[in-house]
């Protein structure tokens, strides 16, 4: 019978610890009986020969050993008391924590079993009447129903696992002495003990029930057991040590294999065991925080974390991980082929792959994985595939689905082909730990204290194959597979933003790392290629990452005054916590090819024109009160500059895309124009509201209340009618002409002047200066951004 929430709070737990002391006076008694009978029977009869002396000494030395082996079980029996009542005593805390968060945080009120009920003690009778019937009372106490089931049921596995060790120990399996004696390889560890039951089991899956295969009950213990510990440290390692590598990959085919094809009727048990095993593995391999002498986080890949790092290889931990990830090399490259045993009736299945494809399989059920070992097992991943580039080649797998596949009916984004992109999908749940991993300036191999850059990206933009999919051509290379560089385009985005790849940008959104702003600068050089230097940029048309524009888009488009501090030179312009500084050559085809997805271009420019209004207000406020007219059209000139030139640069990667790449028909800009205009409310405020002082000055404000939904509007419109507009000229096929967009440009600049001067209650020549200042500067930057010579257009000023 399961423990209940009325048992746990009321067990009284000091018996486990009274019965620890008597097995310990019980040992020390065994001790005594094991020292009197060799001093008194064996130590006596020394020198005996004969028939009967050697029958004698043939059961003398059993006598002995199950002395000794007594005396080995008492006291590994009352280790094992010890630390059922360290478990179940946590366990218990975990249960009341829940219970008090439920009482403090929920506002429920909790019964003496365990039942949660909002606490309407403290209200009125009206207040307490309108809480009832809220709709939503009884999702919340539902809520906290489950969690306080969920932790009763935690505690009822520490309680069956201690049960099941106990009894283990008491169990004579050291195959010496007599049959059913004393057990001298007792275990005085639930957690070791654990680790090697659970191994045990896992290597069995594979098999019938009559075959030594487990049985239901076996099957229900090996859930318990990886569900109970996977985050203890001994366990994992235990169990880690008795699979060895080659056994951990053959524990992630068997259970995938069962799970979708031979036991789906146990499909979610299965699972339930990937992700603990998932878990098991991240707390094995987990690299510790290193900190300085001041107890501060040292930084990832910084020298002085390389120092400890390979200070930490040294210890024990460090010993445990390096000979694992070693191991994990040849399991990892290995090719693996073999039959899966037909366990349901249905059929047995064949499988052929590589270990590493099966371990990223098995990680991403987890997560909680140290940085330093996503780190290492990327760059081993890399190795593998710089001795053989196909290394990954398969048949057709279609992300899991295929005739050579141990999982021919694995649902989409199950079996991971692509080891390297996998764990960059898994590395893009961390921003931190995908910047870090990206950032040129982070180093791939911290043993011996490198210090050049890495070129990771570099690899994956210009170097690696992805082309994993086998034709059947000799002349072909292969193709790509379903949803190739998902992962890669996951954690670009989250390694230059610092958030989330789903993420929404919201005001509180983490200011930009050194590492962010690494990332960032990457992706523009290794995507943006100065046509000038005769290269080409790999976001073309028909070129690998020609799909990645509208996230890179997204991306620069967190970057608005980065961007302008490039294009116009003033340092003091404000951005998102740590600049990025980029290459002119590169940033420009960068902003060139984004510009050529509608998508793209409506992104980037709303995160620019947001960004210059609100710099714009920023500057009229801050007028001096002596300024003349012709110092108020320079500050307004300066302050559009950028942003006009900006979208200089997007209207003519606009026109390339346009009338060189054909990106579509006029009626689908609509669509990308509703889709970019998602952001333009995600903008708002962020453009330099919320960045923090601006170089040497005070904290830039943020535009007024009425200014935001105004300018998010006006924003949105301007780039709605913007992008169909272009999009009728190219079903024309004629000269593109930028007038149209210049003027829109022009327009929202000088209205905005106009609008803010007047809230500013500007004197009327100053404001009339203001207006002058944005509407010729954004003429003048559009111009200069756009290009005056091109072979499929022409430019006009417009007034």
């Amino acid at each position: 019978m399961e423990l209940t929430y009325h048992d746990i709070i009321n067990a009284d737990f000091s018996s486990l610890t009274e019965t620890a002391k008597n097995w310990r006076i019980l040992r020390d008694r065994c001790d005594i009986f094991h020292d009197a009978y060799h001093g008194n029977v064996r130590k006596k009869l020394k020198g005996w020969s004969g028939e009967s002396a050697d029958a004698f000494w043939k059961s003398s030395k059993i006598t002995a050993h199950e002395f000794a082996a007594a005396k080995k079980q008492a006291g590994k029996i009352a280790d094992l008391l010890d630390d059922c009542h360290s478990r179940l005593t946590a366990a218990r805390a975990r249960l009341e924590k829940v219970r008090d968060q439920a009482v403090h945080e929920g506002g429920m009120k909790v019964d003496a079993y365990g039942k949660c009920n909002l606490d309407t003690s403290g209200m009125t009778s009206g207040e307490a009447q309108s809480a009832l019937r809220d709709p939503g009372r009884a999702d919340e106490e539902t809520k906290w129903n489950g969690r306080i089931r969920d932790a009763v049921k935690h505690v009822d596995d520490v309680d069956y696992e201690n049960m099941l060790t106990l009894k283990a120990a008491a169990t004579d399996k050291d195959g010496k002495g007599e049959d059913g004696g004393f057990n001298s390889a007792a275990a005085g560890d639930v957690e070791k003990y654990a680790g090697k039951r659970a191994a045990h089991l896992i290597e069995r899956l594979d098999s019938r029930e009559e075959d030594g295969g487990l049985s239901p009950a076996e099957r229900h213990e090996l859930q318990v057991l990886l569900r109970t510990d996977p985050d203890d440290k001994q366990f994992s390692r235990t169990l880690l040590n008795s699979l060895q590598p080659d056994g951990l990959i053959d524990a992630t085919n068997q259970l995938n294999a069962l799970a979708y094809r031979v036991d789906k009727d146990n499909q979610g048990v299965y699972l339930g065991m990937e992700k603990s095993l998932a878990t098991s593995l991240a707390s094995a391999t987990r690299v510790p925080v290193f900190r300085d002498g001041e107890g501060k986080k040292v930084k990832l890949s910084s020298p002085e974390y390389g120092k400890k790092y390979t200070a930490w290889l040294a210890s024990r931990d460090g010993a445990f991980y390096d000979k694992w990830r070693e191991g994990m090399r040849k399991a990892g490259a290995d090719e693996w082929s073999y039959e899966l045993r037909d366990v349901g009736g249905v059929g047995g299945s064949s499988y052929h792959g590589r270990g590493y494809q099966s371990l990223v399989t098995l990680m991403k059920h987890g997560d909680g994985y140290s940085p330093q070992m996503l780190y290492d097992l990327g760059d081993d991943i890399r190795a593998a595939e710089d001795k053989d580039p196909d290394i990954w080649d398969h048949g057709g797998f279609n992300k899991g689905i295929s005739e050579r596949s141990l999982l021919p009916e694995m649902t989409n984004s199950t079996f991971e082909n692509d080891p390297y992109d996998g764990l960059l999908k898994i590395m893009s749940k961390d921003p931190e730990t995908a910047a870090g991993y990206l950032d040129p300036a982070s180093d791939a191999d911290l043993s011996d204290d490198k210090v050049d850059k890495n070129d990771r990206m570099e690899y994956l933009v210009h170097d690696r194959d992805w082309e994993i999919v086998d034709t059947g051509r000799h002349d072909d290379h292969g193709k790509l597979d379903k949803d190739a560089r998902e992962g890669f385009e996951a954690a670009l985005k989250a390694g230059a933003t610092g958030r989330l790849p789903d993420a929404v940008v919201t005001k509180d959104a983490p200011l930009h790392s050194a590492e962010n702003a690494g990332v960032m600068e990457e992706a523009v050089r290794v995507f943006g290629y100065d046509p000038s230097e005769g290269g080409q940029s790999p976001l073309a048309k028909d070129q690998d990452f020609e799909k990645f524009r509208g996230t890179l888009g997204e991306m620069i488009a967190d970057y608005p005054g980065d961007v302008q501090r490039n294009v116009t030179g003033d340092k003091e312009l404000p951005v998102r916590g740590h600049a990025a500084h980029f290459d002119p050559g590169a940033l420009h085809e960068y902003l060139n090819q984004v510009g050529r997805d509608l998508y793209g271009y409506g992104v980037v420019k709303s995160s620019q024109q947001m960004y210059t209004i609100e710099h714009l207000q920023d500057v009229i406020q801050r007028m001096p009160s002596g300024a003349d007219a012709s110092d108020a059209r320079d500050y307004a000139g300066d302050a559009v500059s950028g942003g006009a030139y900006v979208s200089g640069v997007l209207s003519e990667a606009k026109a390339d895309g346009l009338y060189e790449d054909e990106v579509g028909e006029a009626e689908d800009y609509n669509k990308k124009a509703d889709e970019a205009g998602k952001w333009v409310n995600r903008f708002v405020g962020l453009g330099t509201g919320n960045l923090g002082p601006a170089q040497g000055g005070a904290l830039v404000s943020t535009p007024l209340g009425w200014a935001q939904e105004g300018l998010s509007e006006a924003v949105l419109e301007e780039v709605k009618r913007d992008i169909p507009e272009e999009g009728e000229k190219a079903e024309q096929k004629g000269r593109y002409e930028f007038s149209t967009t210049q003027q829109n440009v022009r327009n929202l600049y000088r209205d905005w002047a106009e609008r803010m001067g007047l809230e500013a209650d500007m004197d009327a020549k100053v404001r009339e200066a203001v207006v002058a200042g944005a509407r010729n500067e954004a003429v003048s930057g559009f111009q200069s951004g756009a290009g005056t010579a091109r072979s499929h257009g022409t430019t006009t000023a417009g007034g």
